[in-house]
């Protein structure tokens, strides 16, 4: 079995499960607006019944809930399921939380459609996929990314993410190349944003970097993330004005069929 790349084992998937990650999720740029009248067509429209894998603290499943039948929203880490039933919309009655590893948890099905925002990576591959398989009589799975695009920081914010990231085993990957190379994914269609701005204060800035892999303050040497905070300041506030920051967030869809190779 070819191995997934490195830094995305289980050791650092359990790195969600932390208070300041959570906490510092709130501080993320949300996906664009524009993306939501594609998801729902994708999920099956009004009578969609939507799974979100790895849900985190659902701010898709959240503002798509209004629009669909329901909402199975799944993540292992107990904290993220709190946040999101405490945030706006999280007390949808047609939304269904459960805390658990989808490539485990009990759950029957079907479902219209499966969705994973920024969280596909983290699974283990060959299991979800026939296990999607089973849940979906469509196979349809829906792939959500955002990143932050090209900066005038973006070099320094590298150099700094190699220096203090705790996953020191990390290397680059592209999701929907990894699982084309293991035919679990046959791809239907692809979507892809242009930089779009996004404002938000340095503080907020650098609290957000807290919520990625890699930098959570409940792992991260007191003294480490101190100096990290320091930096990443001295980085961008020469690209900020009045302490705003203009981000540029870049998102990406992309959906198909489950494989599963025999």
């Amino acid at each position: 079995m070819q191995a997934k790349p490195r830094g995305l084992e289980r050791r650092y998937a359990e790195q969600f499960c932390d208070p300041s990650i959570v906490e510092a999720y709130s501080a993320r740029p949300p996906y664009p607006a524009a993306l939501d009248p594609l998801l729902i067509e994708l999920a099956g429209g009004a009578d969609a019944h939507i799974l979100d894998l790895g849900c985190g603290t659902a701010e898709l499943a959240r503002r798509l809930a209004p629009r669909v039948r329901a909402i199975t929203a799944v993540d292992h880490s107990a904290n993220m399921i709190a946040q999101a039933r405490a945030l706006p919309g999280g007390d949808a009655p047609n939304m269904t939380w459960v805390v658990g590893r989808v490539e485990d948890v009990p759950l029957t099905g079907p479902f219209s459609s499966a969705l994973a925002g920024q969280s596909f990576h983290w699974f283990d591959w060959a299991v979800l996929v026939r296990r999607l398989a089973e849940w979906l009589p469509t196979r349809r799975l829906v792939l959500a990314e955002r990143r932050e695009g090209p900066s005038p920081w973006s070099e320094a914010l590298a150099g700094l993410f190699r220096r203090f990231s705790t996953n020191k085993d990390f290397e680059s990957f592209d999701l929907v190349d990894e699982l084309i190379a293991r035919r679990h994914l046959t791809i239907e269609g692809r979507m892809s944003q242009p930089p779009e701005p996004f404002t938000q204060s340095v503080d907020d800035y650098v609290r957000s970097l807290h919520s990625q892999n890699g930098f959570s303050r409940d792992r991260m040497p007191p003294a480490d993330a101190s100096a990290f905070d320091a930096a990443v300041r001295a980085a961008v506030t020469p690209h900020a004005r009045s302490g705003v920051l203009t981000v540029p967030v870049v998102a990406r869809i992309v959906w198909g069929r489950v494989s599963v190779p025999g």
